[in-house]
Parts: structure tokens; C-alpha cells; sequence
């Protein structure tokens, strides 16, 4: 009889503490406020669980390993990242179709060329080497949370944001130089040059892969997408500001260099300049970083396995500097 009571009085007290807990929540507390419902479908939810279960990732009480959360990360993300993979044949295909539309003319008049010497053919490599530098110093970096690992910092994460800014970015380029066919400023694009070789079947259409040698698709410049996007990685998930500072001088070098080469037109680089930044701050806006609420820690829940049902959003602001 006085075990039933003890047992009475501690669920009582439980239903208490838990009425309570769920009345701060009403009231907003600064944590709680950060997780926030996930958006999926209570299907699109047991499908992750029951991928999440069937990998064995994590035991209950046990913290999860980096590379695990970063499994889980892909598992929801793993449609955009094939998606991303897919528009790129899209995008080439594309840049043929511009080619093929393509009609050498003299280039336009530019005040980019006016200012800037022009590079020679051989000396057109070195805008190469700066986009190469750009693009490896940024995988790099977001493969960096593998060996040294940071909090809230991970590859699908950066990865991801990266992959849907590119494609909507390139969904734009592809209408805006499908929609206006400019002449191609560069040297194998000009009337007379013996390395024109546009496409002229279906086959070279849909199976040509170059994307240094083509004409026509210039508004904007898809090399400028790319550098852009590797500073925005930066600057978003970099804490150093001298870092930040670095990278953008060369997102701002590289477009000299482009025009330089006369492989664009000054408006190719302007526009790739403001364009993609806009996408990538409207895209961080209405889909923030968010990550599993049970990430940190790895907590065990009804039948031992790992629950993917809300999520908290990182708020990744930097306090403001007091002078």
C-alpha cells in the first residue's frame, strides 16, 4: 500500500514538472526558441529514422562520431546533392545550345578592355589558376571539419548551401544568355579564328563536355558564379575576418583577370557580383542552417534509436564588436 502511494505521489510530481517545463516553452525561453519544428512530412520523418536505424548510427548514451552526424546530414540532403550533380549536365548542354546560336561578330565595346591591357592566349591560363586556387582552398576548407572539428561546422551543411545557390544561379544564366546571344569577346570566338568550332550535330550538343572553350554564353559569367560562391563559403562559416578579407580581394582580382583575358565582358562580371550573392542571402534566409535537436548530445529515446523529429536552427550571427 505504501509502495502504490510513493508511486502515486512520484508520477504526480512528474506530470507536475512536466506541465511546468512545457509552460516555460510557451513562454519562449532564448534556447527554445531556436528549435523549431521540422518542416518534413511525419512520413519524410520515419523514412530518415528507419535509414538512420538501418546504417546503426550511434547507441544510446553514446555521443555520435562527426562522421556519423555527417551520414545523417547527407541522408537529408542527399536529393539536393543529386540534384546539383544532374543540373550540371543540364548547364552544359545548355552552353552548346548558346554556342551552336552563336554568330562571330567583333567583340562589343567594353570599358573593361579600355582600362585593362589584354592578356595573350598563353597568358589567358592564369585566371585559370586563380579559379583553381579559389575552388580547392574552399573544398579544402569545407572538408576541414573531418580532422578538426568544430561546433556546428559541417561539410554537408556548407556543401549543400553551396549546391542550391549554384542552381539557381545557373537556372538564371542559362535564360539570360539563351534569351540574348552576345558575340564572344574571346580570341577562338572572333570572325576569322581557326579554333571556332561551334556544335553542329545533336550528338555534340548533348555529349560535348568544355567549359573553357565555348562562345555565346556570357551573361553571366559562370567562373565568377564558382569564385563568389567560394567566398560567400567563407564568409559565412570562417571566423577569421583577415581570412574573409583575402578571399574577397580575390573574388575582385579574379574579375579583373577574366576581363583581362577577354574571356568576358565587364557587365558578365558585375552582374555574377551582385546576382549571386542576393540568391545566396534570400536562400539563407528561408532555409537557415538547421540541424537534428538530438545531435548535441546523442540522447537515447523510445526503442533505442535515433529520432530525427525537430530541429534547432544555428543562428551563426557574429556578436557585434563594442567599441
Amino acid at each position: 500500500m505504501a509502495t502504490g502511494e510513493a508511486l502515486s505521489s512520484l508520477l504526480s510530481s512528474s506530470l507536475a514538472s512536466s506541465g511546468s517545463l512545457s509552460g516555460r516553452f510557451k513562454k519562449g525561453d532564448v534556447e527554445e526558441q531556436r528549435m523549431v519544428k521540422a518542416t518534413q512530412s511525419c512520413g519524410r520523418i520515419d523514412k530518415l529514422n528507419k535509414l538512420i536505424a538501418e546504417k546503426s548510427l550511434g547507441k544510446p548514451g553514446k555521443p555520435l562520431s562527426h562522421f556519423q552526424k555527417e551520414k545523417i546530414l547527407f541522408i537529408m540532403n542527399y536529393k539536393l546533392l543529386l540534384l546539383t550533380a544532374v543540373w550540371q549536365y543540364v548547364h552544359s548542354v545548355a552552353t552548346n545550345v548558346a554556342y551552336y546560336l552563336h554568330v562571330q561578330r567583333p567583340p562589343l565595346t567594353d570599358l573593361g578592355f579600355e582600362l585593362l591591357p589584354a592578356l595573350s592566349k598563353r597568358s589567358q591560363v592564369v585566371s585559370e589558376i586563380m579559379f583553381f586556387i579559389c575552388l580547392f582552398s574552399t573544398i579544402g576548407y569545407a572538408l576541414s571539419p573531418f580532422f578538426y572539428q568544430r561546433r556546428n561546422l559541417y561539410f554537408v551543411l556548407m556543401f549543400s548551401r553551396f549546391a542550391a545557390t549554384l542552381v539557381l544561379a545557373q537556372t538564371l544564366r542559362i535564360g539570360c544568355f539563351l534569351a540574348t546571344t552576345l558575340p564572344g569577346p574571346n580570341y577562338h570566338c572572333r570572325p576569322n579564328s581557326q579554333e571556332y568550332s561551334p556544335p553542329k550535330t545533336l550528338w555534340d550538343i548533348f555529349g560535348r563536355q568544355d567549359a573553357f572553350f565555348g562562345c555565346g554564353d556570357l551573361v553571366f559569367s559562370s567562373h565568377t558564379i564558382f569564385v563568389v560562391l567560394c567566398a560567400l563559403v567563407w564568409h559565412k562559416y570562417c571566423p577569421f575576418k583577415w581570412v574573409r578579407r583575402i578571399v574577397w580581394s580575390l573574388v575582385f582580382f579574379f574579375g579583373l583577370l577574366v576581363v583581362a583575358a577577354r574571356k568576358h565582358y565587364s557587365l558578365d562580371i558585375m552582374v555574377a557580383w551582385y546576382t549571386v550573392p542576393l540568391i545566396w542571402m534570400a536562400y539563407d534566409h528561408y532555409f537557415p542552417d538547421k540541424l537534428p535537436i538530438d545531435f548535441e548530445p546523442f540522447s537515447a529515446t523510445s526503442g533505442g534509436g535515433f529520432e530525427l523529429t525537430k530541429f534547432r536552427e544555428l543562428d551563426r550571427r557574429r556578436p557585434k564588436q563594442e567599441v
